[in-house]
């Protein structure tokens, strides 16, 4: 799937000494084993700068932009060799964070910090020494990344070999991670966002559990979307997304209920509304509330760059409210076949075809084909399997059960099993 390219910029600070595997992490992000493409600001213009930054680290500074080709959204930015966070080097940091927080463009912002910690020194704490000073401010999510956690387990496992336990590498596990709770994790208040990541050094190796947490940490419903749309073919990470948020909250009446399951699907699956242009079409000022501020984009008022003219606003509405109108009767259809309001077959029912819709809708078809075809599959194919494997009432299974559903049981790749 190779959507058309976007001018949303997601950026991200990436923090931590040298050799913590910071290009390796943004490397897996963009799915490519290239280096990444190093741009400096001249004034209003920006230069490529010829180096590598794998060896040359000394030689850039933090306001130099990482660009990766294949995925034209992420601009990333290096804290350099931040090692145990020097007072000097913290204050380069801070002063960046500071201003790339607050700045009026919101595709100039600093959107998330990731800060990597080695698990493969003997003193992995003290690359945590200033993880709650780096954005003093408290206004950009920081994620702890605990990097190389594939060597704290060997480590763990050594010892515990030494020291001639019976069951040493069954025990190694549970002592790994008592070991990590106790010595990382000692007020998980202060961190409440982290991930550990083993063996990002290998090509093929995802990072959808820390693009996961990102997207949970951001505050902003629309920053959120402007990492969905960035990470544009990572669906698992949309699938995700989608039934994290579908479930929560949905006490309401039977109406906001299907309504909140609504946007928030649609949120996830950005590629559906977010990059058409060229319809042309007069928009009422009709459209439900939600659906206004899913459309409603805040860079599409700070900033006259990103969008040309009001035809490109007014399609991105004139897509968003006939995905919305089309979802509507599907869930109708979905609710009376069942015969009652099963919020987890709604939930699952709605991504099913959003997921499959997508991909087809990024080969061509057209938006309104493709989501009539992938209802009709839906009956056919998935309708009564979904009401067999969820007999139960939802609060009976958990998100992962929904996930590993849909994820094992995609549109795409019928007949399903």
């Amino acid at each position: 799937m190779h959507p058309p390219k976007t001018k949303v910029k997601f950026r991200v600070l990436i923090v931590g000494r040298a050799n913590a595997g910071k290009t390796s992490i943004l490397q897996r992000v963009c799915e490519t084993t290239e280096s990444p493409e190093i741009h400096r600001r001249k004034g209003w213009r920006q230069e490529l700068v010829q180096l590598d930054p794998t060896k040359e680290r000394g030689k850039h500074d933090i306001y130099d932009e990482l660009t990766f080709s294949n995925h034209d959204g992420y601009v990333f930015h290096d804290s350099g060799g931040f090692e145990s966070g020097e007072k000097k080097e913290l204050e380069v940091v801070q002063n960046f964070v500071r201003e790339k927080s607050t700045a009026n463009r919101l595709q100039d912002r600093l959107h998330a910090i990731w800060y990597c910690i080695p698990m493969d020194n003997q003193r992995p704490s003290l690359d945590l020494k200033h993880f709650n000073n780096v954005c003093p401010d408290r206004n950009v999510p920081v994620i702890a990344i605990f990097t190389k956690y594939e060597q704290f387990k060997f480590n763990i496992r050594m010892k515990l070999e030494d020291e001639d336990h019976p069951d040493w590498e069954i025990e190694a596990l549970g002592e790994a991670e008592k070991v990590f709770q106790e010595h990382y994790r000692r007020d998980p208040g202060e961190m409440p966002h982290f991930v550990c990541l083993e063996r990002m050094h290998e090509a093929g190796k995802n990072c959808t559990e820390l693009l996961e947490t990102t997207a949970n940490a951001l505050n902003d419903g629309v920053v959120a979307i402007m990492l969905l749309a960035v990470q544009r073919g990572n669906l698992e990470l949309s699938i995700n997304i989608a039934v994290t948020r579908a479930c929560k909250g949905t006490q309401g009446s039977e109406e906001e209920n299907r309504q909140k399951i609504l946007v928030t699907c649609m949120v996830a699956f950005p590629y559906l509304w977010f990059y058409n242009v060229g319809h042309g079409l007069d928009c009422d000022d009709d459209l439900d509330d939600d659906v206004r501020l899913l459309v409603v984009l805040e860079e599409l008022h700070l900033d006259d760059g990103v969008v040309d003219d009001d035809v490109v606003y007014r399609d991105l509405r004139h897509d968003a409210k006939t995905l919305h109108t089309i979802l509507m009767s599907f869930v109708t259809k979905v609710k009376l076949s069942f015969g009652c309001n099963d919020i987890h077959h709604i939930i699952i029912a709605v991504i099913l075809i959003l997921e499959h819709a997508t991909i087809l809708h990024a080969s061509g078809t057209q938006l309104n084909s493709a989501l009539a075809q992938v209802q009709s599959q839906y009956f056919q194919f998935a309708h009564a399997q979904l009401a067999k494997h969820f007999p139960m009432a939802f609060q009976k299974y958990s998100n992962t059960e929904f996930q590993q559903f849909i994820l094992h049981n995609r549109l795409s790749q019928v007949p399903f099993t």
